[in-house]
């Protein structure tokens, strides 16, 4: 063959193959073995608008989109390299630059040559699937939204095959029913117990049976307790009209079934209220016609309640307030202004028997459907009434009262502020009502006592204790102050909350100077007495005198007779000399002890050591207590607080006690005489001293010894224990006697502690 002839016949081979490409519908091109075009049809052209020229080589995979080349090239260069078949899906670039889908598919072509050799083509051809992929787009899209509905959905959803083995089961269902692995492919049996899964199974059948859906309502005990659901059960049918599955849907209505018992419960509870209510209840619509009447209608207005439905509401009123109900109520609706309150308001009704009687009224407004209703409750109050006007009438009685007492009264209100005082007050301060009220009785009060006053008022009405305060008062008639006292109590509610305070007061001047007047008679009587003890230890105090003033009459005779003889030693005129100043040093002080003792001088409290007094006293009375032969035995505490108390006073009242245990044991023969002397502190924390002796005792006398000129002794006063008493209790303390075991008595007292203690 020559070479015209094979390029004729190669010309002629190409030919008829471009043909077959042209007649193919689909874009199809041709490829070399290496990948390369060769030759691409009409459609293709059209639809990418690109010419042969623009497509050659392997510039034709650019108008794959740039997300699918990637993967296209990968699989087309293992279908080369394998010679296996090709099949791909990607997208490839429209004339207008939009992208379509296309299904690629590759196949071979094999065209004889002259020298009886095969020349490989590759064939490719682009079918159009975009319309497919959009709707497989639309369903997946569809698809996943229903799969979220059903994910999402509150109710419990699921779906069963003919043999009731589970397809689908959504989040809710698998969480109310505790289902944690895989439920495709299970059944009822596997997941609840037989006697539920008998009875959801039997529904099932009735729905494959019937071929329609079922609703009924389901109760179950759950672990979180019983739930109602409302369970929908229907069959799902395919294409030919057959049931291949039953579709489920479970509603939890628990809450609703809760919430509409309690509605129940509520509208039961309302209705139990209103129709044992004791107050009338009444309900009318826009035309103010009564729709309804509880049984206390009959009671209150003497109208059987069937007797009111469909009558005017003014049927209850007297005739001069129809008028005013009507034009208020037509009003309202009108405007929304209320002309009356409606909550507690006092009105007139009327019974059926005509009769007018006073009623609190309180409406309410309910708008049902567009329609408006208001209900009211009528409340009788004739025995309120009633009872107010007696209390009126107490209260008038009360104040004339308190105008007619001969006492200063006051009342304030819970937070202190004085709203009343009587007439007394007015004429004793002078001040007119209104400068009274609140805290304008202030002014009368003497500024060195209005702070702490002031203050101990709001302490009371703070803490809701009892008032009581000494004060000095301006009195208008001589416009001189006197001391007053004043004392309020608090009045309290059922809650026991303060809701009045109601006080006096007393002008007590002439009792302050009479009780100066008895204590000054009463510290002239204690000196008095101070004597008369100095006058029975005359004895004794001129022995203690007379002690060292012999030894100094000695120890100067020595002197002076040292002086005459010339003998004058200086140690032993030294030593004679320190002993005539010592000896007169302890003469002066018992004189010094003893003009203390007796001296007239104001009651002055200081904070003394109680064992100091004792020995003190002691030391007077150490005389007595060697003359009558007495034993005298102490028990002081060292660690004993001081007390507040007057020197003088305290030692006149143990002196006194100690005297008397003295005496007491003059007629005892047969026994020591003991006298006991003890200090301590007692259980509650004072200070305590007890004389007890072993004499004769009190006998039938013990009460008495403590009253005013009792006495058992021949030339006794009576007055040394009575004002004893009287000095220990002005010290704030106590004096007591007890008899003592076996023989005599104790005499106790005590004092207050003061702060700190003796060393």
């Amino acid at each position: 063959m020559t070479g015209e002839t094979h390029g004729a016949t190669q010309s002629s081979e190409q030919l008829d193959l471009r043909t077959l490409i042209e007649k193919i519908p689909a874009l199809v091109l041709c490829t070399l073995p290496d990948g390369s075009v060769e030759f691409v049809n009409r459609a293709w052209q059209e639809y990418t608008g690109c010419s042969l020229q623009q497509l050659s080589g392997w510039v034709w995979q650019t108008t794959i989109h740039p997300d699918d080349v990637a993967q296209f090239i990968d699989e087309w260069t293992v279908a080369l390299a394998t010679g296996k078949p090709f099949q791909s899906e990607a997208r490839i670039r429209r004339s207008d630059g939009q992208y379509h889908w296309f299904l690629i598919r590759k196949a071979l072509a094999v065209a004889p040559t002259h020298r009886s050799e095969s020349s490989l083509r590759t064939l490719i051809a682009c079918e159009d699937i975009n319309e497919r992929k959009e709707a497989e787009a639309k369903l997946q899209e569809s698809e996943i939204l229903l799969q979220a509905f059903f994910e999402n959905s509150p109710n419990l959803i699921f779906v069963k095959d003919r043999q009731s083995r589970y397809l689908y089961a959504n989040k809710e269902f698998k969480k109310a029913f505790h289902v944690t692995d895989e439920i495709k492919g299970k059944t009822d049996d596997e997941l609840f117990s037989a006697e539920q899964a008998a009875a959801f199974q039997a529904v099932d059948r009735h729905v494959l049976e019937a071929g329609l859906p079922t609703k009924f309502e389901d109760v179950a005990l759950d672990e979180d307790g019983q739930h109602t659901r409302i369970v929908q059960k229907f069959p799902l049918f395919n294409a030919e009209g057959e049931i291949y599955a039953i579709g489920g849907v479970l509603t939890d209505i628990t809450e609703r079934k809760q919430e509409e018992s309690a509605r129940r419960y509520s509208e039961e509870r309302y209705r139990l209220v209103v129709e044992t209510a004791s107050d009338a209840v009444i309900s009318i619509d826009e035309s103010s016609v009564i729709l309804f009447a509880n049984p206390a209608t009959s009671r209150i207005f003497r109208y059987d309640p069937t007797e009111l439905i469909g009558k005017p509401l003014t049927l209850l009123m007297p005739e001069f307030l129809r008028k005013l109900h009507e034009n208020g109520f037509r009003h309202y609706l009108a405007t929304g202004q209320r002309h009356i309150n409606w909550q507690g308001t006092e009105l007139t009704a009327l019974r059926k028997n005509g009769q007018e009687f006073p009623v609190e009224v309180s409406f309410g407004e309910l708008t049902r459907d567009g329609h408006k209703v208001f209900t009211g409750f009528i409340r009788d109050i004739s025995e309120r009434k009633q009872a107010e006007d007696k209390v009126r009438a107490s209260e008038r009685t009360l104040r004339q009262l308190t105008e007619t007492i001969p006492q200063m009264l006051w009342s304030a209100e819970a937070d202190g502020a004085i709203d009343y005082c009587n007439q007394r007050v007015l004429d004793y301060t002078g001040l007119p009502a209104e400068q009274v009220h609140g805290a304008g009785w202030m002014k009368t009060v003497h500024e060195d006592d209005i702070e702490k006053m002031a203050q101990a008022w709001t302490v009371a009405v703070s803490t809701g204790e009892p008032f009581q305060y000494e004060f000095r008062c301006l009195r208008a008639a001589e416009q001189a102050y006197r001391w007053c006292i004043s004392s309020a109590l608090p009045l309290r509610d059922q809650k026991c909350r303060i809701i009045k305070w109601f006080g006096t007061v007393i002008d007590l001047h002439d009792w302050k100077e009479a009780q100066q007047a008895l204590q000054m008679t009463q510290a002239e009587l204690a000196r008095v007495s101070r004597l008369t003890t100095m006058g029975e230890l005359a004895a004794s105090i001129a022995h203690e005198v007379n002690q060292p003033l012999t030894a100094v009459t000695n120890n100067s005779s020595a002197c002076l007779r040292l002086l005459a003889n010339r003998n004058l030693e200086p140690e032993v005129l030294r030593r004679a000399l320190e002993e005539i100043v010592a000896d007169g040093t302890r003469a002066s002080a018992v004189i010094a002890r003893i003009r203390a003792f007796i001296k007239k001088t104001p009651a002055e409290k200081n904070k003394l050591d109680i064992n100091e007094v004792i020995q003190e006293v002691l030391a007077l009375a150490g005389r007595e207590l060697l003359k009558n032969r007495v034993l005298l035995e102490c028990q002081l505490t060292k660690a004993i607080p001081l007390v507040l108390a007057d020197r003088v006073q305290l030692q006149q009242v143990l002196l006194n006690l100690t005297m008397n245990g003295i005496e007491a044991m003059t007629a005892v023969t047969n026994r020591p005489r003991l006298l006991w002397v003890q200090s301590r502190i007692d259980e509650s924390g004072d200070v305590l001293v007890a004389v007890r002796d072993s004499g004769t005792g009190l006998g039938l006398e013990a009460d008495r010894v403590f009253t005013p000129f009792f006495t058992t002794k021949a030339n006794g006063m009576g007055m040394g224990l009575s004002i004893s008493r009287s000095l220990v209790e002005n010290h704030g303390g106590r004096l007591w006697a007890t008899p003592n075991s076996p023989h005599g008595a104790v005499f106790s007292l005590t004092l207050p502690g003061a702060g700190g203690s003796a060393s």
